[in-house]
């Protein structure tokens, strides 16, 4: 680590301990001239990491450690705000005997931000901005977030569940003279150069981004808004594939968030995209001409009805090649998962995988009956939808409904809730009991915000990697939520492609199976003491190499993947986890059983992925701003997805150590 951060590192860690818990809480506050009473707020993130083998067939990515440090630094004088980020990390221990073909394979190497240089030549922080705000103006130079409707435009901000941290690098302003607002901004994309999954380091890419949008809030208590917005991009080459892509983007959308008296509220957005390509020398050349121009739509309506104990949610989705991401062969299928700059809806429980989100068209209808005034609810969700990724030969997708290539996915499940009653005293992590239409289970759930991010595989909330935590109920109460639901992905015709291999797909034919169940219950144990339950599983089938036909329960009981987790609670300051996961069907069908090789065999070809994955944390909060805790243990790779974008993870095991200080 360069040595001037590791001493400002060094000095936190030692000084943060023994200051005040006001100071600790409030930050410093000093006057300084021309700017009067400013406040310093630090935060210091030290992760020590050992990876063990990832079970791929890269051997020199196994069994190192790393450190990684993140110092954040913000300064507030009304109105102005100044924000700092720096980045280091540091692999030691690792396997450097690569060959000259494999210089990609090590691809592990330190980076630190700022002291490392990009591809445009530059130094600078990981994050650094400068903000003005006062009355009606606010102006942002540097790094920021930006977001326009629900996100199907545009969605810069942080994606903890897939490792992802985007920020626009530029300036943004925004006039909100309440009636109406203007908001314009224009920059370059920044990723964080760290891959916190992979631990990869990565280039910056040269994508400009310029858009606004303009709102205006009608109606006797302004609750109708209604907004227009363009974005433009143009992408950095991909001088690999010879394809350079500029996208245009515009839209409306409308919300009105309280008719019937608040009883119902509607949100509707519709988005037009102009994709124009160039291969080829077009792609390094722009005097010569676009070499093909494809058009897509987004389009989201939402509403939702209360009545009485009832409350319904309808949703509708229809992405027909629309995704704001630099593409290779199909507009669907992004590369680089931190260079898509939009998130629609998927409609999906994030625990999910799905297959395309870009290319995609149905609906959602939810039910919530309250037995009040008891605290329960019970849920009724079922999705449909179709979807397509195959490409004409001028590479534009298919329609999502395409009778010969579409598929469809339906999705119903049923869930129960309890909810219990406040507790008036702080809290750690709030678990993921809450809406029973998201939990976060199976093994492609959601990493927590730091902890699975940085430890490389998926992590269920359940298993309280980054960030253990028990749900807090009070005295003599429980928190419960629970599921059981069906999952199928299904051909919607024959596929009639010159050159198919067999077996030609029938309408019907199952592409992914799946019952689900969870279960997730928190209750006190004593005056200061909590624990949660957590169990989940899934029996569930995937398309091999042969065609599978209807419903069939002995094919299905062959896969299963879950977990089940148990975190104790000791009033505020320790929290323990312990959990056991586990996933077969990355198995051959014959070796798929809890005794066959558990936890995996590295060797002489192809590994040998583990069916179990044990694993334990301990958090101590030792203020209600600043902790430690350890990690050890194995996770499961997977699709991990979120705002309907996803990405494949390695499995993990080994173990962290992080120590986060605030002042």
């Amino acid at each position: 680590m360069r040595p001037r951060l590791a001493a400002l590192s060094l000095l936190l860690a030692v000084t943060l301990p023994a200051l005040p818990r006001t100071a600790l809480a409030q930050g410093l506050v000093a006057r300084l001239p021309g700017l009067g009473p400013t406040a310093f707020t630090f935060t210091n993130t030290s992760l020590l990491r050992y990876r063990g083998s990832n079970f791929d067939l890269n051997v020199h990515d196994d069994r190192f450690g790393s450190f990684t440090e993140r110092l954040d630094i913000a300064a507030t004088a009304a109105p102005w705000r100044l924000y700092l980020r720096v980045d280091g990390f540091s692999p030691f221990g690792h396997d450097r005997s690569c060959t000259e073909d494999e210089v990609s394979l090590c691809y592990l190497r330190s980076n630190y931000r700022p002291g490392s240089y990009d591809n445009l030549g530059t130094s600078l922080p990981e994050r650094l901005s400068l903000r003005y705000q006062r009355g009606d103006i606010t102006f942002e130079l540097g790094d920021f977030y930006q977001v326009f409707g629900r996100g199907l435009s545009l969605a810069f901000r942080k994606v903890d569940p897939i490792g992802l941290d985007t920020t626009l690098r530029g300036g943004r302003l925004e006039i909100d003279r309440g009636r109406l607002t203007a908001r314009g901004f224009a920059g370059l994309s920044n990723p964080q150069n760290l891959d916190p999954i992979s631990l990869s380091i990565f280039d910056d890419p040269r994508d400009l981004l310029a858009g606004g949008s303009v709102s205006a809030r009608v109606g006797p208590d302004e609750d109708i808004e209604i907004s227009g917005h363009a974005v433009h991009t143009s992408f950095d080459a991909l001088t690999d594939q010879q394809r350079q892509d500029d996208i245009d983007i515009a839209g409306w959308r409308v919300e009105l968030p309280s008719l019937l008296d608040g009883g119902l509220t509607l949100y509707g957005e519709m988005n037009i995209l102009r994709r124009a390509s160039r291969l080829g020398r077009a792609s390094q050349d722009d005097s010569l001409p676009v070499s093909r121009t494809t058009n897509g739509r987004g389009i989201y309506l939402a509403a939702q009805l209360t009545r009485g104990r009832f409350t319904v949610l309808a949703e509708w989705k229809d992405y027909t090649h629309y995704l704001l991401a630099p593409t290779e062969a199909s507009n669907s299928a992004p590369r680089d998962v931190a260079r898509v700059y939009s998130a629609a809806p998927s409609l999906e429980r994030d625990d999910q995988r799905i297959f395309t989100n870009a290319n995609t068209r149905g609906g959602r209808l939810r039910v919530d009956y309250n037995v009040a005034p008891s605290p329960w609810i019970f849920t009724l969700n079922s999705v449909m939808y179709g979807w397509a990724e195959t490409a004409d030969s001028l590479g534009n997708e298919l329609d999502p409904w395409d009778p010969s290539h579409g598929l469809i996915t339906s999705h119903t499940y049923f869930a129960v809730r309890r909810r219990s009653r406040p507790v008036a005293r702080p809290t750690t992590v709030t678990s993921s009991v809450g809406d029973p239409s998201a939990p976060v289970r199976g093994a492609a759930a959601n990493p927590a915000a730091t902890g699975a991010a940085s430890a490389g595989g998926v992590v269920p909330a359940a298993a309280g990697i980054g960030g253990a935590s028990v749900t807090r109920v009070a005295r003599g109460d429980f928190n419960l939520v629970a599921s059981v639901g069906y999952r199928r992905e299904f051909y919607a015709g024959s596929d009639q492609m010159s050159g198919a291999l067999p077996p030609q797909w029938q309408a019907g034919d199952v592409k992914h199976e799946s019952v689900q169940a969870d279960f997730d219950i928190a209750l006190p144990v004593g005056a200061n003491d909590s624990i949660e339950l957590r169990v989940d599983h899934r029996f569930e089938r995937n398309y091999t190499a042969e065609a599978l036909t209807g419903f069939n329960w002995d094919q299905l009981v062959t896969g299963s993947r879950g977990g089940v987790s148990l975190s104790w609670s000791h009033g505020l300051p320790l929290v323990v986890s312990a959990s056991l996961r586990w996933d077969n069907t990355t198995r051959p069908i014959g070796q798929r059983g809890l005794g066959d090789d558990s936890f995996g065999v590295v060797g002489a070809g192809v590994p040998l992925l583990p069916v179990l994955f044990p694993s334990a944390e301990v958090r101590w909060n030792f203020t209600l701003s600043n902790f430690v805790r350890i990690f050890g243990g194995m996770t499961p790779g997977g699709r991990v997805c979120s705002g309907g974008v996803c990405r494949d993870v390695p499995l993990f095991q080994g173990a962290i150590a992080e120590l986060v200080l605030r002042l």
